[in-house]
């Protein structure tokens, strides 16, 4: 043992008196605590050899090879269980030179804790416990407990190495529980049980992602495009929005809402059929089934329009279910109504233990009260008191328990153990008539009288063997994973026929009072047509090919979603099978151990009636040994029962120890009962949270691509009105203003004459050019080039004589009153020009404020788009 050194386990103890002895041991315990262990255990041997009458160098060479033993991680292995009888010989030698001693037992304890000897630990703990006046601990201090300044008298440290002691008990009866529930069969269960977690979880997130149609997350790229879609949309949402409330009628609206059976849609020629195709399939199936929704086997492809009845199917047609037998020994699973759960708090004990006592005695002095003493001890009436680490523990224990009930995985079998696991722990503290008498012994409440390290043990015992060892914490994980998931609702707008079927009615809130309306009644309703359905329409604007591809996408990923867990369900069914074949088999040798119990006790009762002629236990199973040979019956139950009566015989002989046997071996079939109904009701839920996914990927619903496919097509609709709208707005503004240039060019000619032509040339130069700048400005402000066309032609007037040029000789002298004549025509086309120039600067400020407008609609929605 001098290999790698390894700091002990055991604290050094504080220096004790000085003298030879005392210094010697100070040394060991100083190489021990270093790690040292060959070279400790060499000085305690050399101790003790010249110290043998010495209780504490007897204790120290035992606390050296305790330590030692602990060291070595094979429990199989020879030299560890040298080092622990080598520990437990010199324990007792330190025993029996100090029997006063109160550290000693407690060191013995120690060592038969860690070789699972509980039954024996126990013992040691209680002989100690009952030691009357025990010897400072201090004398015989071995560094298993440590004590604080406060603890400086022989009585406050005898009250810290009591309370170890009661906290070895509450350990060892743990372990002992926790052996009664070992099941090494079941090893093999349990880890394919926690690859399957695994894998569900896996699986959720891509079923996740499937349900959100997330394929893959978006790149920048395609992130930016998005966005510049969405930028591009404001404007348009803007005009459609402003149409929808200021130009569209009632009815137009119930129009455009309302799209026929054969729509075509205006797409290419082969996408256009894809959709035309889709939406005929969707529209055939509602109309047959009376609904959108649909479910497909993923085995077969057989299709269903109730879920329920797709999973019936599957189950029966491809999985199979438990035979009668198997499911007979499925628990049953205890309601919380069962079982008395409300605001737990610690008890006083020693007030409780007074007040039980106080009913009791009064309950046996009147017989004719016992109903209504039993009554006064409800949940509300103990004795509570303020217990901060005593209430944390229970609390704890509570919340365990809140959690496996929740997920419906406990069972009467583990209401059981458990309230003997408590009872186990309060027996040495009220006694055990006193709690059966008033119902204690079957409710959970017991566990209130229970101190801080024997709530530690039965919380551990909970955790370990029903959330740990049995896995029912990862199903409990699973069900807040789905839970988190059924949050994620995908709603759908409803989509109703119309009376003779050849049109396809929106109704956009289904959730809402008027979902229970008629269909002409949600017709005619005003509040169907509000503007966000402008909105509505152009949110998930992909176009039909991409919506197309997303729906076959989503069918194909649910399709192999659905046989991945359609194996899983097998893998977990298989597991349940055998889990539940193993029950089966330990609930018949059950039965044949209660029968030969049953044996014993009829002998014990026939000893109580009939005095003499006693027959022995031995004697008892020799006789029904030779009955079950002269039947010669091969059946399986006559097999066991002879090889169960064999192992009696070989084992025990008398009948106190047959009858320790009998019970032993019912103990152990009880507790791996325990851990079976915990796996069989942990499969169970598991089961069932993986036919709820099951169910979730094999349902569809026809309105997921539907709805896109007439969002497309009404969006389509409503934006050709929006621009028709436009171009018949535009077309009235310009024939407004030509008709006003028109009139002012016609005054302008009746009151010029002909003579005044010749003065005006240059002028209408100076004019067309300005028609010219005026047809730019309006195709500036997006008239279309027809609309451009008619203003040049309409606002620049044919040149008077452009084929005839002016004759020269005509023009040759001016005369005085014809240039004032001149001037005045001069006047009256500058005046002329100024109010063209006027109508212009209108016909822009006028375009100007509806840019403006628009321009303060898109920021407002881009500022929206930033928020969301």
């Amino acid at each position: 043992m001098t290999g790698k050194k390894k700091r002990s386990s055991a604290p050094l103890p504080p220096p004790s008196s000085s003298s030879p002895l005392s210094n010697e041991c100070n040394r060991v315990f100083g190489i021990l605590h270093n790690g040292n262990y060959g070279k400790a255990l060499e000085a305690a041997k050399s101790l003790v050899s010249r110290h043998p009458d010495s209780a504490l160098a007897n204790a120290l060479i035992a606390l050296v090879h305790k330590d030692i033993a602990i060291s070595i991680s094979d429990t199989s292995s020879v030299i560890r269980h040298e080092h622990i009888a080598s520990a437990l010989y010199f324990s007792n030698a330190a025993l029996v030179l100090s029997p006063d001693s109160i550290s000693f037992p407690m060191l013995r304890a120690v060592v038969l804790l860690t070789n699972e000897q509980y039954d024996s630990a126990i013992q040691e703990c209680e002989s100690a416990l009952s030691i009357k006046n025990p010897l400072d601990p201090m004398q015989d201090n071995l560094g298993i407990v440590q004590y604080t300044p406060l603890e400086s008298t022989p009585e406050s440290r005898v009250g810290k190495v009591r309370t170890k002691l009661r906290e070895l008990i509450a350990k060892a009866k743990k372990h002992t529980f926790k052996k009664l529930v070992e099941d090494d069969s079941l090893a093999e269960v349990n880890e394919e049980f926690r690859a399957l977690l695994e894998i569900k979880v896996e699986i959720n997130t891509r079923l996740e992602k499937v349900r959100q149609g997330l394929v893959e997350l978006p790149s920048p790229s395609t992130s930016r495009k998005l966005l510049k879609k969405v930028l591009l949309n404001v404007d348009a949402i803007t005009r459609a929005r402003a149409y929808w409330n200021n130009e569209m009628s009632l009815e137009a609206k119930k129009e455009l809402l309302s799209v026929s059976v054969d729509v075509n849609f205006d797409e290419n020629k082969s996408m256009g059929l894809k959709a035309e195709e889709v939406l005929a399939e969707a529209v055939e199936y509602a109309k047959e089934m009376k609904n959108w929704k649909f479910s497909m086997c993923c085995c077969c492809g057989e299709r269903f329009f109730d879920e329920e009845l797709n999973m019936e199917h599957i189950k029966s047609a491809h999985l199979g279910t438990l035979s009668e037998e198997l499911q007979s020994v499925v628990p049953r699973i205890l309601p919380k109504s069962e079982i008395e759960i409300c605001d737990w708090k610690p008890v006083d004990v020693d007030a409780a233990v007074k007040l039980i006592e106080d009913l009791s005695r009064n309950e046996s002095g009147d017989q004719g009260q016992d109903k209504g003493k039993s009554q006064d001890l409800k949940l509300e009436n103990w004795p509570y008191c303020n217990d901060t680490n005593r209430d944390k523990m229970i609390k704890r224990i509570w919340t365990i328990l809140q959690v496996l009930i929740g997920v419906k995985c406990f069972a009467p079998s583990h209401l059981y153990m458990l309230l003997d696991l408590i009872l186990e722990m309060l027996k040495n503290r009220i006694p055990e008539t006193l709690l059966k008498q008033h119902w204690m012994n079957r409710t959970l409440v017991s566990v209130l009288f229970l101190d801080e390290p024997e709530l530690k043990s039965v919380h551990e015992f909970i955790e370990e063997e029903l959330e740990i060892s049995c896995g029912l914490g990862g199903v409990y994980s699973s069900f807040t994973m789905d839970n988190a998931m059924d949050d994620l609702t995908i709603s759908h707008e409803r989509i109703i026929f119309s009376n003779d079927l050849s049109h396809l009615i929106l109704l956009l809130d289904e959730t809402s009072a008027k979902a229970s309306r008629s269909v002409d009644e949600s017709r005619n309703a005003c509040q169907e047509y509000r503007d966000d359905i402008v909105q509505w329409l152009y949110m998930g604007s992909e176009p039909t090919g991409e919506k197309l591809e997303e729906w076959a996408t989503y069918r194909k990923a649910s399709k192999n979603l659905g046989m991945e867990l359609f194996k899983i369900i097998e893998s977990e069914f298989c597991r349940l099978q055998k889990i539940c074949e193993r029950k089966y088999k330990y609930l018949r040798e059950e039965k044949l151990w209660l029968d030969m119990e049953g044996i014993c006790l009829e002998e014990d009762k026939r000893r109580e009636e009939i005095s003499g002629n006693l027959q022995s236990y031995k004697s008892l199973l020799l006789k029904r040994q030779k009955e079950i040979e002269m039947e010669k019956s091969n059946d399986e139950m006559g097999s066991m029962e002879l090889d169960i009566i064999g192992s009696i015989l070989k084992k025990a002989q008398a009948d106190n120890d047959i009858n320790m046997l009998i019970q032993m071996h019912i103990d152990q079939l009880f507790g791996k009962c325990f851990k079976s109904d915990a796996l069989i009701l942990g499969a169970n839920a598991s089961i069932q949270l993986t036919w709820k996914k099951l169910k979730m990927v094999t349902s569809y619903d026809y309105r997921s691509i539907v709805v896109p496919l007439l969002k497309t097509f009404m969006r389509a609709q409503l934006e050709e009105m929006v621009d028709k709208d436009a171009t018949k707005k535009s077309n009235a503004a310009l024939e407004d203003l030509l008709s006003e240039l028109n009139l002012d060019a016609k005054k302008n000619t009746e009151k010029g004459g002909d003579d005044a032509r010749h003065g005006q040339g240059k002028s209408k130069d100076k004019k067309k050019k300005k028609y010219h700048r005026k047809a730019k400005e309006f195709k500036a402000t997006g008239g279309s080039e027809d609309q451009q066309e008619n203003v040049e032609q309409n606002l620049v007037p044919a040149a008077h004589g452009r084929d005839h040029p002016l004759n020269s000789e005509v023009v040759g002298s001016v005369t005085t009153d014809e240039l004032e004549q001149e001037e005045r025509e001069l006047t009256r086309t500058t005046e002329e020009e100024s109010r063209i120039e006027e109508h212009q600067r209108m016909l822009a400020r006028h375009l100007e404020y509806q840019r403006q407008i628009e321009n303060e609609a898109k920021q407002k929605r881009l500022a929206e788009i930033d928020k969301a």
